[in-house]
């Protein structure tokens, strides 16, 4: 079985990249892509970590091939509802255009069997997937779909069998998955800050540091944020009238994350 992963390095591939090194023997092909809505500081640092994840997992692990390329469409900056029927929250669904049109190429251009998709527990905040895979045609190639946030290396349903609030109750998130890796892969593919993302992205990791700090798991805190942003188990009390980007306020931040290491 041939399993084509798209990587970026970050904590979602690599945890998907290390599950099926080493729990399966799958003949694994790994490609990065760069994604043109993102800064050339951003993509540059991305770079960085795809190489150096890569260089640990054949050492550590074994090998696989890992393959540069391009997505071939173009990035047209396109927002949806963040959800189907929601008025207030807004989705970029043109940043995922170019990619899925990418894994359908690549699993025609590797004779992929599958593919592995970094969807996990944040990523049930919008109805990002369910319109890629409805739209993009990657459900009727012939190859299984699996998504890195499903606790099994087995493939999703697809069509109308595909439930994503069922799907979402049980996945996992990005800081169980963190937790999961071996400490020298830990510190090889986190990301901690970035300016184009408002500083969530260090909230997140202060706020996770705290968390871990009382005690407490990166399930605990998966959970915490996912109940306080209405996605995963909670993707239900979502309010349509008011829901933003993982529960998000006017200003544009997360109220359930710590913004500043002084607080």
């Amino acid at each position: 079985m041939k399993i084509l992963i798209p990587f970026s390095g970050g904590v979602n591939s690599t945890y998907s990249l290390y599950r099926w090194l080493t729990e399966t023997d799958a003949d694994i092909v790994v490609r990065y892509g760069v994604d043109r809505f993102e800064n050339d500081d951003f993509n540059a640092g991305e770079l960085e970590r795809v190489q150096n994840v890569s260089h640990f997992l054949r050492k550590e692990c074994r090998d696989f091939n890992l393959e540069m390329s391009e997505f071939p469409k173009q990035y047209v900056e396109e927002q949806i509802p963040i959800r189907w029927g929601f008025t207030k929250g807004k989705y970029n669904i043109g940043s995922l255009r170019p990619r899925y049109a990418g894994y359908i190429n690549w699993c025609f251009e590797t004779g992929a069997d599958g593919i592995s998709i970094g969807i996990c527990l944040e990523n049930t905040a919008t109805q990002g997937y369910e319109v890629s895979r409805r739209e993009s045609g990657i459900e009727n190639i012939g190859v299984d779909i699996y998504l890195g946030g499903v606790r099994e290396l087995t493939p999703v349903e697809i069509g109308g069998d595909f439930n994503y609030d069922e799907i979402a109750k049980n996945m996992v998130g990005r800081f169980e998955q963190y937790e999961f890796l071996p400490k020298e892969l830990q510190d090889l593919c986190i990301r901690y800050n970035s300016e184009s993302r408002n500083g969530r992205e260090v909230a997140y990791w202060i706020t996770y540091e705290k968390f871990v700090s009382e005690g407490k798991t990166g399930r605990d805190f998966d959970l915490y944020c996912a109940e306080k942003g209405s996605y995963g188990h909670w993707r239900h009390e979502a309010d349509p009238a008011t829901y933003m980007y993982r529960g998000r306020g006017e200003d544009g931040k997360l109220p359930y994350l710590i913004y500043m290491r002084d607080n």
